[in-house]
């Protein structure tokens, strides 16, 4: 019995082991836009439930590369995934439901996909739900939540949300005012290539007072050591 057991045990390691090699030679096809290798890898995956390849196939849908586009099936194997709790999907279901794309168009939806795919990190979906709240058409305007998302974002280095969240403060907009924050936001933003930012920096300084510069100056500079070290 216990020879049987040990026997089950290899082979249940043997499968995954395939699936794993199978999974990462679909994904590295895909990843060198050999479509048709990569659909041919992901696609029993999909089916067998991996979220990853799920997500993956839903793409290869929204983008008729190669099989036919359809938003319907994308809509499908995002949702698949998405239901397994894979940030991605759910980002990317959420645009489906917010643009109406293989289903009725729903803001609510999409703001429901979004926040789960932000609250496990995803930056996208974090800036994303900024803009929706900051905006307000879809859902109503909440500047408190626009700069809670933004801020989240921005602090995993996505660029658009370091460049909204030092408007915010630059204005006073769900935050207090704080032109040290702002030219914070704006010079790691700059530092990532935003011309807007550079140019957002410049306007900014001459109402700031000297003090407030060499705060705000010193601040980017630990930043910048900090990543060094």
């Amino acid at each position: 019995m216990s020879y049987l057991i040990a026997l089950i045990g290899t082979l249940s390691l043997l499968v995954a082991s395939t699936a794993w090699a199978d999974f990462e030679e679909g994904v590295t096809a895909y990843r060198q836009g050999d479509y048709d290798s990569a659909y041919d890898e992901l696609r029993p995956l999909a089916a067998q439930g991996n979220a990853k390849a799920q997500f993956i196939i839903g793409r290869m849908y929204a983008n008729g590369t190669p099989v036919p586009q359809s938003d319907t099936e994308a809509v499908r194997w995002y949702r698949l995934s998405a239901e397994q709790g894979y940030s991605s999907a759910q980002n990317s279901l959420a645009s489906m439901y917010f643009y109406g794309y293989g289903v009725p168009q729903d803001y609510l939806q999409a703001v429901g996909w979004w926040q789960k795919a932000a609250e496990q990190g995803h930056s996208d979906a974090q800036a994303t739900l900024g803009y929706i709240y900051l905006n307000g058409k879809e859902i109503g305007r909440d500047e408190d939540k626009a700069a809670k998302w933004f801020r989240m974002a921005a602090e995993h280095g996505h660029l658009d949300a370091q460049q909204n969240l030092g408007l915010l403060y630059a204005s006073g907009k769900g935050v207090a005012r704080n032109y040290v924050s702002a030219y914070v936001w704006w010079s790691q933003a700059r530092d990532q290539g935003s011309n807007m930012a550079a140019g957002n920096l410049r306007l900014l300084m001459p109402l700031m007072s000297e003090a407030e510069i060499s705060k705000a100056q010193n601040l980017v500079d630990e930043q910048r050591q900090q990543k060094i070290e």
